[in-house]
Order: structure tokens, then C-alpha cells, then sequence
């Protein structure tokens, strides 16, 4: 390999390194970014709790009939990412989907998806199961916020025309570490346990508010909220762990480059030490020529 060649694959080795560079960087203010949205979405969850905390004590909550299913029919939504340079990411979602589905013993035609994310809707569509609605992934803060909305509005059209009777959500979360993982959450059927549990909780003040509206529409507005919050948040997960995983890929990327750019710069030297010998070499040569002519 010639010096000019050499020196052409550092420069390129250098740039390379500085994309990398700026791609952890901005992974690393995204994760800040989504991370920093899920703690502000922690008081607002607190505000709808004490608000059904105010329904259940006043007004307790209404009754809720649901139609038995002969076959229950389930509705998996899945998070993962429309970008690359992620490794297992969008994977590990669909393998534990599969896993969960063989463990249940869940039949196929019982099974609808609801996938986010480009990549991942290509796993799930190569598997041929079957996607109700499918949705390109939120690219900032303020873009989950609409995609939650939309994703809100799929699932009760979805619920209501499919008639679902199961509703689980999986997405990679920030595990312990250095890690990921995928979290599994069900949101259908629902359980009132936790909302009468609210009825036995000490109120922080003396008075109780006053409620407007009647139970069975403010309980329906709050479910809503409850569930728009969910969204969010599982979104803003997936997202955070989404730039972890590639700010970490590209941690390990840029040493690798690092370690190829220390070899590609030692070759170069090496080669420029033996190119300046054979010059020293030459005119050493040349003198001494010389100097037996004279002679």
C-alpha cells in the first residue's frame, strides 16, 4: 500500500469517526430529552389519580358490564424503531411476543398487531401475522404526544370493530446498567383493584372536591387521560432505550475506529520511516559515488 493511499484511508477513518461521534452525541441528548418528559409526565399521572381517588371516595365507580367471548381475541401492540444501528432491538421485541403467544397457548386467528416503527413492521409483516394498523415511530418529544393521540383513537376503532378482549403493549425499556429490555404491559382487561384501593387512602386535606360532572363521564374522561399518559410514557421508554442501544453501538464503533485508525497511523509512519531511509539511503549512495570518481 502506497504513502498516498494510506493517507487517503486515515482521512476517510477520521471523518468516519466524526459522524460517529456526532450520532453518540445526539443519542445521548435524546435520551435526556425523553427521559426528562417521562418525569414530568410522573406529576400529571399523580393529578388523574387523585382525581379517581375523589370519584371513588364521593361517588364510587360505575358499573362496568362486559360481554363474555366465547373465543377471546387479542390485540399485541409493539414498539420499536423506524432507524438502524440498533442491533436486537426490534428482535427482542418480536421474540418475546412469540414467546408470550406459545406460553399462553394462543391460537393465530385469535391474534391482531399494532406495530410502531418502520423496522419493526417489516419483522412482523415477514412472520405474516396479521397488523391492524401500523405507524412510522415519533421523532421528538413533541411528536409523541400526536402519535399517542392517533394510536388512542386506532385502538378503540380497533377494539370496538375486532371486538378485543386482550390488549398488551411490549416495548425495550432502560433495564439496570448498561441494558435493555422489553417490558410487557397489559392494559386490557382492565382491573378496578388498584382504583378501589384509592378508597382506603387518607385524603391530604379536609374537604374533598366537588365533582361537575357525573361519574360515568368523568371516569370515561379520566380513562382517557390514564391511557394517554400510558402511551406517552411507553413511548418515551422505547424511544430513551432506542438512542441507548445506538449510543452504545456507537461507543463501541467509534473504538473500533479508533483502534483501526492507531494501526492505519503506525503503518503510515512505518512506511514514510522506510521511504526517508531509502532516500538517506540513495544519497549516501550518491556521495560516495562522487567521491570515487574524484578519486
Amino acid at each position: 500500500m502506497t504513502l498516498e493511499s494510506l493517507q487517503r484511508q486515515i482521512k476517510t477513518t477520521e471523518d468516519l469517526r466524526d459522524i460517529v461521534r456526532t450520532m453518540k452525541m445526539l443519542s445521548s441528548v435524546s435520551i435526556l430529552q425523553y427521559e426528562q418528559a417521562n418525569v414530568a409526565l410522573k406529576h400529571y399521572r399523580q393529578n388523574i389519580q387523585d382525581a379517581f381517588q375523589a370519584l371513588v371516595r364521593q361517588n364510587g365507580l360505575p358499573k362496568m358490564t362486559t360481554k363474555p367471548n366465547i373465543l377471546p381475541k387479542y390485540l399485541l401492540i409493539l414498539l420499536g424503531s423506524d432507524n438502524g444501528m440498533v442491533g436486537k432491538f426490534n428482535r427482542e421485541v418480536v421474540q418475546t411476543a412469540e414467546r408470550n403467544l406459545r406460553k399462553k397457548n394462543i391460537q393465530v386467528e385469535q391474534i391482531l398487531f399494532m406495530t410502531i416503527g418502520k423496522r419493526l413492521t417489516a419483522m412482523v409483516e415477514n412472520k405474516n401475522w396479521r397488523i391492524a394498523a401500523h405507524y412510522a415511530n415519533a421523532n421528538s418529544v413533541k411528536a409523541v404526544h400526536i402519535l399517542a393521540e392517533n394510536l388512542i383513537m386506532q385502538l378503540d376503532e380497533i377494539i370496538n370493530r375486532e371486538k378485543i378482549s386482550h390488549v398488551t403493549v411490549l416495548f425495550q425499556q432502560r433495564g439496570k446498567g448498561a441494558s435493555v429490555e422489553v417490558a410487557v404491559k397489559q392494559l386490557m382487561p382492565f382491573s378496578t383493584t388498584a382504583l378501589f384501593k384509592l378508597k382506603e387512602k387518607s385524603w391530604p386535606t379536609n374537604n374533598i372536591p366537588l365533582l361537575a360532572q357525573s361519574k360515568e363521564r368523568l371516569f370515561s374522561d379520566l380513562m382517557r387521560e390514564s391511557l394517554m399518559i400510558s402511551f406517552i410514557s411507553f413511548l418515551n421508554h422505547s424511544l430513551a432505550a432506542e438512542h441507548f442501544t445506538r449510543m452504545t453501538n456507537m461507543q463501541n464503533a467509534e473504538q473500533n475506529i479508533d483502534d483501526n485508525l492507531a494501526e492505519l497511523n503506525q503503518a503510515f509512519q512505518q512506511q514514510r520511516q522506510e521511504q526517508i531511509t531509502d532516500e538517506l539511503i540513495d544519497v549516501i549512495s550518491g556521495v560516495e559515488a562522487m567521491k570515487k570518481k574524484k578519486a
